[in-house]
Order: C-alpha cells, then sequence, then structure tokens
C-alpha cells in the first residue's frame, strides 16, 4: 500500500476516534442514566419463558408475577426514554418538556390530563372500537386501575423521544426554508376542516353499522375477539381527528404540524417519523418475547421483522401524531415547543 494512502487511512481514524470520544464526552448524566435503565428494562428476557407462559399465582385472575415483573420492566423502559430524551434535549440546548410542565403550580396536572385525553383518544379509536391489540396479562378491574396514569406516563416518553430527535435536528438542520404564500392558508384549513367532519361522521356510521349488524358492541380489552371491524375504518376516524386538531389549531393562531410544513420547517415531520420507528424497533422487539402486548386485528400478520408485523412499525407514527397533536390542542405551550424550531436561545 502506496505511503500516502496508508497515512491518510491514519488520519481518517483518528479524526473518527476523535469524534466518537468527543461526542461520549458531551453526553450528559441524564444520557448515561437513560441509557442504563434502557439496558435494565431487559432483565425480562433473564427469566425463563415458561414463568410467563404459565402463571402459578393469581389475584383475583391476575398473574402476580409475570404481570408485575413485566409492569416493573416496561416502567423501567419508559423511565430510561424520559430521562434519556431530557437529556439529549438538555445536550443540545432544546427547551425541556419537564421544566415547561412545572413552571406554574397547576401546570403539571393540565399536563397530565391532556396526556390523559390524548391516551384515551388512542385508546378509544384503535382498542375500545378497532380491536387492534389486547392487554393478556391483565384484567378488567387492572386495566381500569392503570388506564389513565399507565398510558399517561407512556405519553411522557412519546413526548421525550420526539422532542430528543427534534433537538438533535434542529441542531444539524438549517433553518426552514420558502413557505407557501399566506392567502393559501386560510382556505387549505377550511377544507381541512370540512374533511374532518365528512370523515368523522363516516367513521361513526361505518363503526355503528358494523357493530349493528353483528349483535352489538362488546367491550374485549384482554381477550381477543374473533372479529373486527375494518381497518379502512381506523384510517378514517384519524384522518378526521387530524384534520379537526389542525383546524382547531388554526382557529386559535396556534402552530401544528401542517402548518410548520406549509413555513418550510419539515423538523416536526422528519422528528415524528425518525423517533417512533426508532423507539417502536426496540419496544416492539422488546414485547415480541413475551407478548406483555398482542396485536389481534392489524392488517399484514405474515410479514414480519423480529417477530412484529411491518404494519405495527408503519402505525406508529400515526401513534406519535395523535400523542402530540391532541395535547397541543388542550395546552396552548405545548404547540411551541413542539412544532417551533428552537435555537440555544430559545424559539426561532
Amino acid at each position: 500500500m502506496p505511503v500516502y494512502l496508508t497515512a491518510r487511512t491514519s488520519g481518517c481514524a483518528r479524526d473518527t476516534a476523535r469524534t466518537i470520544l468527543r461526542t461520549i464526552g458531551e453526553m450528559n448524566r441524564k444520557i448515561w442514566l437513560g441509557f442504563l435503565l434502557l439496558a435494565g428494562s431487559y432483565a425480562q428476557l433473564l427469566f425463563p419463558r415458561r414463568m410467563f407462559a404459565h402463571p402459578a399465582y393469581y389475584f383475583h385472575g391476575y398473574p402476580i408475577v409475570p404481570g408485575n415483573l413485566l409492569a416493573v420492566t416496561e416502567t423501567l423502559f419508559t423511565l430510561g426514554v424520559i430521562v434519556l430524551g431530557e437529556g439529549l434535549c438538555q445536550r443540545f440546548g432544546s427547551p425541556s418538556l419537564w421544566r415547561l410542565a412545572t413552571r406554574e403550580k397547576w401546570d403539571p396536572v393540565r399536563f397530565a390530563l391532556a396526556a390523559a385525553v390524548a391516551c384515551l383518544v388512542m385508546e378509544l379509536f384503535a382498542q375500545w372500537l378497532g380491536k387492534l391489540w389486547i392487554y393478556p396479562y391483565w384484567t378488567l378491574w387492572f386495566y381500569w386501575l392503570v388506564l389513565l396514569p399507565g398510558f399517561a406516563f407512556f405519553w411522557v416518553s412519546i413526548a421525550e423521544s420526539y422532542l430528543a430527535v427534534k433537538a438533535m435536528l434542529d441542531a444539524w438542520v438549517k433553518p426552514p426554508g420558502r413557505s407557501i404564500k399566506h392567502r393559501f392558508i386560510p382556505f387549505l384549513y377550511n377544507v381541512l376542516g370540512a374533511l374532518a367532519a365528512v370523515l368523522l361522521l363516516s367513521a361513526a356510521w361505518l363503526y355503528a353499522r358494523w357493530y349493528a349488524a353483528r349483535g352489538g358492541y362488546v367491550f374485549a380489552t384482554t381477550v381477543p375477539v374473533r372479529y373486527a371491524p375494518p381497518f379502512g375504518y381506523e384510517l378514517l376516524a384519524f384522518l378526521g381527528s387530524w384534520f379537526a386538531v389542525e383546524w382547531g389549531l388554526h382557529r386559535r393562531g396556534l402552530p401544528s404540524l401542517v402548518s410548520s410544513v406549509l413555513h418550510g420547517y419539515w423538523t416536526p415531520a422528519a422528528a415524528i417519523v425518525g423517533s417512533s420507528l426508532l423507539l417502536s424497533f426496540v419496544m416492539e422487539s422488546q414485547n415480541a418475547v413475551n407478548h406483555y402486548w398482542i396485536y389481534t386485528h392489524v392488517p399484514g400478520p405474515a410479514v414480519t421483522l423480529l417477530g412484529v408485523q411491518l404494519s405495527v412499525f408503519a402505525a406508529w407514527p400515526l401513534q406519535y401524531l395523535a400523542f402530540l397533536l391532541v395535547p397541543s390542542l388542550l395546552v396552548p405551550p405545548l404547540t411551541t415547543l413542539f412544532w417551533r424550531r428552537h435555537a440555544e436561545n430559545g424559539v426561532v
């Protein structure tokens, strides 16, 4: 090998090593703690599978050992995502969700209620009506016990993972480019509002007709049902809800995903796709072992990756969108945090 090639290769290796060491050195304690908590969530894989498949002890139908073990490891995972997200936002000089939610006395309550509403909307369309998944380790009483606090806690991890990816993209990507002319924007939002009404009414009618033709609605969150409404009904309800929230935010003069794209700011859209795919890959592949939740009527069951349907990964950005937009309508300060670009000194 020529001497100059050897020198050049050695120089590239040194530069790469310096970059890696500099990146590691810039990682704060929250980032390290987040990774440690995420690693701890994999402790469930150390236990024999038979302990989950054949529980020995029950409390009013609830499998004590596997249920509590998976609850603890899922808590570690969710908390790890939250702490890691806070650390990355701090590392890249982006505003903190935690600080925003604790500025005033009643802010934590407002944020918790907004998170609970977002989770109820998702659970209503996807589980109660769509029958897309079940919770096999839970009983009905346990489901109602953990529904609001558990899913609100999960919402925080969704928001933090999104904000972490958004913070990195804001630091690495150039400021927004050209935007669409202002005179077209009111017309566009009027169209979205009209479409929202049509789609939501259509979804409600289709759901009602489908359940009525099969003897009425059956509430089932812990055991599978044989049939479920077509997945297209779920998409109609989702699109209608999305357009309705976008229209509502525009009427209040607040930013949103659509408004950020119209102004040439594509980072929120990219952050939703990036953070949802990353988190879903880790979370769903871990769940594929012991099945804390099971997908029942998601389309494309034969096409999988690491034991998870590809359609599940494809649906995760929609979940992020719902979890970010609904609280934005209920807690206006979140709109600036979610849909505006941030430099180190604040909003740009």
